[in-house]
């Protein structure tokens, strides 16, 4: 083999061998090739058991002091008719801290230690204000206003300790609502009037003085008051009155029968499901459990519609509404985590004699209307995608 030929062949295996390193991530090659992009979003829900209405602020790690000409402003996001809220945090350094301003007035706090799930309620601004060692929600205000990162730090260290804390603390109030083991912060949350929700409706919370203090609403007395330094260390359950606990409404039980409801198609790569609305005929002879607070008859109670399957944590609001000429419930559910197709959504319904239960069955059910979106905005609409009832159990 003459030197030419043994030279090309060098040439060659030297070409070959930077290739091979390359695609394998060595040599300099592109450093995301290989890894996978991080979350770079928080989202969650904002309520009361009502949700808010309004905007949340979020600011990271960074941000000395917000107030001031030269430093950057928090981002914010509007909070949706269901209280659910998202916004990009790329580029911004982690934890963050939030904040929910509703139009009535209200501020509360939440905290999250990396991009993923943050709802605002009352019990994730008590434990933001216990872990900061916020004696009030002036004092919330300051930190939310003037801080930095070793201040960030020491609040994101000290959230779990808090939460679990106040929650011990708040065991019989919890249970009563089936709520013991509930994560206020990042955990799933539905605007139903139950559990947490469900709790939210009934009590409210202040903190002012270096004391948390919950009240009824029914009758503006004490079931809990607390020194916030005291719960950033132990549990305090001295602090509960057991005496005076509220009574969780009671709700209609689910109705005599379940029909399951599966979206068909396919879904284009890399999308899910967020938003869907939907009208569903009821054949003669049933219908819904009706909230009993609601005079009109026809708001649904707020077990009807529960979703299932990767829709599960999906929220469903405003409660499902009975059309009171033509039988068709209607229905509206968004999912910030999104959900794929097949079994999302069981109603309880209640089919009104003996004699139907035998006739009635799942393609007695109708859809007449369905939207569905990639979005919870309702911007990204989707095609070529169905909703039908699969199944009717009694």
């Amino acid at each position: 083999m003459g030197k030419y030929s043994k030279f090309l062949i060098c040439t060659l295996l030297i070409c070959l061998a930077a290739f091979f390193l390359s695609a394998c991530g060595g040599g300099g090659g592109d450093p995301t090739a290989s890894t996978a992009v991080p979350p770079t979003v928080v989202r969650g829900i904002a309520a009361t058991g009502a949700p808010l209405t309004g905007v949340v602020y979020l600011s990271d790690s960074l941000y000395l002091n917000y107030s001031t000409a030269t430093s950057m402003k928090p981002i914010t996001a509007p909070i949706n008719q269901d209280g659910t809220f998202s916004m990009s945090v790329a580029g911004l350094q982690a934890p963050f801290i939030l904040r929910a301003i509703d139009t009535s007035g209200i501020i509360l706090y939440s905290f999250a230690k990396a991009p993923g799930t943050a709802n605002i309620n009352p019990l994730t601004n008590l434990a933001v204000a216990v872990a900061a060692g916020a004696t009030s929600m002036q004092d919330l205000d300051g930190v939310f206003i003037s801080h930095n990162s070793a201040s960030m730090v020491g609040i994101a260290n000290a959230l779990t300790q808090a939460t679990d804390n106040i929650s011990s603390s708040l065991q019989p109030l919890l249970s009563l609502y089936g709520a013991q083991t509930a994560d206020p912060l990042s955990g799933a949350y539905q605007v139903n009037s139950q559990g947490l929700d469900g709790l939210f409706d009934d009590v409210s919370f202040s903190i002012s003085g270096g004391t948390v203090t919950i009240t009824r609403n029914d009758t503006n007395t004490m079931v809990f008051s607390s020194p916030i330094g005291v719960l950033k260390s132990s549990p305090y359950s001295a602090g509960l009155d057991t005496s005076n606990l509220p009574t969780p409404t009671s709700y209609p039980a689910p109705g005599n029968a379940v029909l399951t409801l599966q979206v068909n198609g396919s879904l284009p790569q890399g999308t899910l499901i967020k938003y869907v609305t939907l009208s569903l005929q009821l054949p003669l002879g049933v219908t819904v459990d009706i909230d009993p607070t609601d005079p009109t008859g026809l708001t649904a109670a707020v077990n009807t519609a529960i979703p299932i399957g990767t829709a599960a944590g999906a929220n469903v609001y405003p409660s499902p509404s009975l059309s009171s000429t033509n039988n068709i419930l209607s229905i509206a559910m968004s999912s910030l985590a999104g959900f794929n197709t097949g079994e999302f959504l069981t109603i309880r319904v209640l089919v009104s004699s003996s004699s139907l239960i035998s006739s009635t069955a799942a393609a007695s059910f109708t859809i007449t209307a369905s939207n569905m979106y990639a979005d919870i905005y309702k911007t990204q609409q989707l095609k070529g995608l169905t909703i039908t009832p699969v199944s009717l159990a009694y």
